[in-house]
């Protein structure tokens, strides 16, 4: 059986549009909606035995819009709406944030081994797991994801590809 790893934003979830038109990742649990097939098609991976886990930058706590404690509760709330995980991880870091936000130091404002595309995250649920790299599959929807998966050695697959029906 193996491990499959998912981006959670624009992979699990639909993108939000805003009143400017713009889309943008899921900032509150009541916008986050699962995109169609992601529900059945997780199902089916638990049914045949395959370990599933996210790993999920989410950017927007370096940048202040959200806090690290709205971020974790997104990722529970998704982990819900999937139907369970074994694993999470989470990234608040963005090398390319402000260091200073509202006068104070931002301790997320910094590259990180966590942050995709660095692979801190895929290794770390493979370890805790117990799964090597031949047998983990990363599914994303962005560069980042794919250097991710790349740096840890595991197949990458393109969500877009991945759920479809």
């Amino acid at each position: 059986m193996s491990l499959y790893i998912f981006d959670k934003d624009k992979t699990l979830l639909r993108s939000v549009r805003s009143r400017w038109i713009f889309k943008r990742s899921p900032l509150k649990p009541e916008e986050q909606i699962l995109k169609k097939g992601v529900y059945e098609k997780l199902a089916s991976l638990r049914t045949d035995g395959h370990k599933i886990a996210i790993a999920t930058n989410q950017i927007a706590v370096a940048h202040g819009v959200i806090t690290l404690e709205e971020a974790i509760a997104l990722v529970e709330n998704c982990v819900e709406k999937i139907g369970g995980v074994a694993t999470w991880r989470i990234s608040p870091y963005d090398p390319k944030a402000k260091v200073h936000l509202g006068g104070k130091s931002n301790p997320f404002a910094r590259d990180d081994p966590s942050h995709k595309p660095h692979p801190g995250m895929i290794l770390e649920i493979m370890e805790e797991l117990g799964y090597s790299a031949q047998d983990t599959i990363m599914v994303g929807d962005t560069r980042a994801d794919k250097k991710s998966a790349k740096a840890a050695g595991v197949q990458f697959i393109d969500e877009k590809k991945f759920f479809k029906t």
